[in-house]
């Protein structure tokens, strides 16, 4: 899916008429709806099977509501919302648990918010409830000012393969197994959620009318620290961001990719910011290549074969390491299910 959607993506920025765009466009946004489905179904499964793991590394709070914001807001945009994301001040900076799912029930719930909201705002928020020593126990909302969710309905909502009603599958698309796939995660983390039912005085959470989603989540705080604590200085780019910085340069790019087509991909999204690179099909020979030529990026691809991305970033990075620049930027590629 992600050489389909690539694929249509760079064919969109060709000079096409008015019909082949229109066409374009429809292959891309039906890819990227059958692209949802997987991740959800895929995410299901894993759970049903209880296959799906639970992390618990560190992470900066304030720094994962501003990356997930600045997607959403974009989303937001193209409908005329206006989308806020903030957390409390008393709320912990620095905590410990699971971003990566922390983050996917964020998207799940103010995806959905944006997607069933025609006009208003979206508002995310993060705030305390409790906390010790060690622990904080957060509270995340997720508010809109969309169709909302009848009263007869809100019992049902988290159940796997359910909408508030069959109409909104066919005006608003989805599978219902956002909501459900979102309560299992926030439960699997210690947690709850639910939707947020008010005195009937504020006639929110009724249909027309608005909603509003909570979860709650026990984390670890991280012992007290401050900057001079950091064992080096730490600078945090997305991979586009990256890009940008090579943007207009003469850089040499290695792509370590199997795929072919998707290393099509990467070499056509390469192009638009006026890079090229070297293409290679495999860990082994993206070692052999960093050993003769002083690259100023890579992009690894994790799953390869003969030697994969992740062996291939750790011999680049051993201190016996016979590449040219052994603290080459490494961008890691995955469509990784499990």
């Amino acid at each position: 899916m992600n050489g389909v959607i690539g694929m249509t993506v760079l064919l969109l920025d060709t000079d096409l008429n008015d019909e082949q765009r229109r066409y374009a466009e429809t292959v891309r946004r039906s890819g990227e709806s059958l692209l949802f489905l997987l991740n959800d179904i895929l995410d299901f499964s894993k759970i049903e099977a209880g296959k799906l793991e639970v992390e618990t590394i560190d992470f900066d709070l304030p720094s994962l509501l501003e990356d997930f914001s600045a997607v959403l807001a974009v989303r937001a945009e193209e409908k005329g919302l206006e989308f806020n994301c903030a957390a409390a001040p008393e709320v912990p900076t620095y905590l410990s648990g699971d971003p990566g799912r922390l983050r996917q029930i964020l998207t799940n719930l103010a995806g959905n918010a944006v997607k069933f909201t025609d006009q208003g705002e979206i508002v995310v928020r993060a705030t305390l409830l409790s906390e010790t020593d060690t622990k904080a126990v957060v509270r995340f909302s997720v508010k809109d000012s969309g169709i909302g969710i009848p009263a007869e309905k809100q019992s049902l909502i988290f159940q796997k393969f359910t909408q508030a009603d069959s109409l909104t599958t066919r005006e608003y698309g989805g599978t219902g197994l956002g909501l459900a796939i979102s309560k299992e995660l926030a439960e699997l983390m210690g947690g709850e959620i639910g939707l947020l039912t008010p005195p009937t005085s504020l006639r929110e959470g009724e249909e027309g009318k608005g909603s509003e989603f909570w979860f709650t989540l026990p984390l670890e705080k991280q012992p007290e620290r401050n900057n001079s604590d950091a064992p080096y200085p730490i600078t945090r780019h997305t991979p586009r961001e990256t890009l940008n910085l090579f943007a207009g340069r003469k850089a040499r790019i290695l792509l370590a990719k199997d795929n072919i087509t998707n290393q099509l991909v990467a070499l056509g999204i390469l192009r638009k910011f006026g890079l090229s690179a070297d293409a290679v099909a495999n860990g082994l020979e993206a070692l052999k290549a960093v050993e003769k030529t002083l690259y100023d990026l890579v992009l690894m691809d994790l799953q390869m074969p003969e030697m994969d991305g992740i062996e291939a970033t750790r011999r680049i990075r051993a201190p016996e390491s016979a590449v040219a620049n052994p603290q080459i930027p490494v961008i890691a590629m995955t469509a990784h299910a499990m």
